[in-house]
């Protein structure tokens, strides 16, 4: 059950009682987009809130844009970030959090959008259930809202806090960044953005954040945001580095600690947990033609729980004389052509998958 959109007859005139939002943007070189996001906060029907804008190192006209918006609503608040934090968006949304002071906090992509009763219905469904955290739909849009019919993914309310880590295991990844609206007391005692990630780190925040058996409310009826569609995105080029990898190992890791301190959830997930691990430390890399990598990390002292080093690297040579064009070709044989068609259908779910993991 969840309570129907409320009116916004109202909404222009509700109080300040009403509780305080922060919407933290973290950017860089988003000049010629940011605007939109920021027209998308403005034309709220909710009233009481701030949005925080952090700038991680722009070297375009971002500033000039954004100050048009701080002359325009006091609501609106700019600051870069400073050198205590990490570069990175991880650093930005967490002095972002250090500056706001709402009771409840959005984060937003900077190319992204939200529609008109994106907060007030939010607020609404918080105030009914009185959740940690609240997910919201997620959509996406290539130039206007409306354009694309593709939605981030489906999501189940009944499901339980397992359920949903094995999801994210599974690279399933139930919900974008923008889709959680956080209690801050909640997020300020659990969450805080890992700033040594470049990659994963919201698959690592909300993962680890599902160890502690949060109340959630998943609404699940329609989009009350939606993510941009762009080829042009950075995570074309920083899949193909080895930082990439590094810091997906790190977030790993990470959950890796929790899963052997958690015997009970361990047992939930293992048996997605070894092809997992493949997936990401074998075949991942041997796509991106970083075909030592694997390598790398059967040899790192910290391996991963439940995964045997000798059986990794034998899925890995196995991968590795796969990777061959023609000994691929060779093995498949007829079923060659099936092969490629499915992974030509499999490349828009999986693009998708990746601006997740790296949002």
């Amino acid at each position: 059950m969840q309570i129907p959109y409320l009116s916004l007859q109202n909404s222009h005139h509700m109080p300040n009682t009403e509780p305080l939002v922060s919407i933290i943007i973290p950017t860089y070189n988003r000049a010629h987009l940011i605007g939109e996001t920021l027209d998308s906060v403005l034309a709220q029907t909710y009233l009481h809130w701030e949005c925080i804008i952090v700038d991680d190192g722009s070297t375009d006209n971002t500033d000039a844009v954004v100050q048009t918006y701080v002359a325009k609503d006091t609501r609106f608040q700019y600051h870069h970030r400073p050198p205590e934090h990490l570069p990175g968006g991880n650093g930005a949304r967490n002095f972002g959090f250090k500056m706001s002071r709402g009771e409840y906090v959005i984060f937003l992509d900077s190319d992204d959008l939200l529609i008109k009763e994106t907060i007030l219905n939010r607020i609404g469904n918080i105030n009914f259930y009185k959740c940690d955290f609240l997910v919201n739909l997620t959509g996406s849009f290539r130039k206007n809202i409306g354009d694309s019919e593709i939605i981030w993914n489906k999501l189940f309310n009944k499901h339980s806090y397992e359920e949903h880590l094995l999801r994210f295991i599974n690279i399933d990844i139930p919900w974008h960044t923008t889709s959680v609206t956080w209690n801050r007391k909640y997020f300020a005692l659990n969450g805080i953005w890992n700033e040594k990630l470049i990659a994963w780190q919201d698959w690592e925040l909300h993962c680890r954040i599902l160890f502690l058996k949060p109340n959630i409310t998943i609404i699940e009826d329609r989009p009350d945001h939606f993510f941009r569609i762009s080829r042009h995105a950075s995570i074309g080029k920083l899949i193909k580095t080895e930082s990439y990898f590094d810091s997906v190992y790190i977030a790993v890791l990470s959950i890796n600690q929790l899963l052997s301190d958690n015997a009970e959830v361990f047992e939930y997930v293992k048996k997605s947990y070894f092809k997992f691990i493949c997936n990401v430390f074998i075949i991942y890399p041997l796509k991106n033609s970083f075909n030592l990598f694997p390598i790398k990390i059967a040899l790192k002292r910290r391996f991963f729980i439940g995964c045997k080093r000798i059986v990794f690297l034998k899925y890995y040579l196995k991968g590795l004389v796969f990777k061959s064009f023609k000994i691929r070709k060779y093995i498949l044989g007829n079923y060659y052509s099936k092969h490629l068609a499915m992974t030509q259908m499999e490349s828009t779910y999986l693009k998708l998958t990746i601006k997740a993991l790296n949002k």
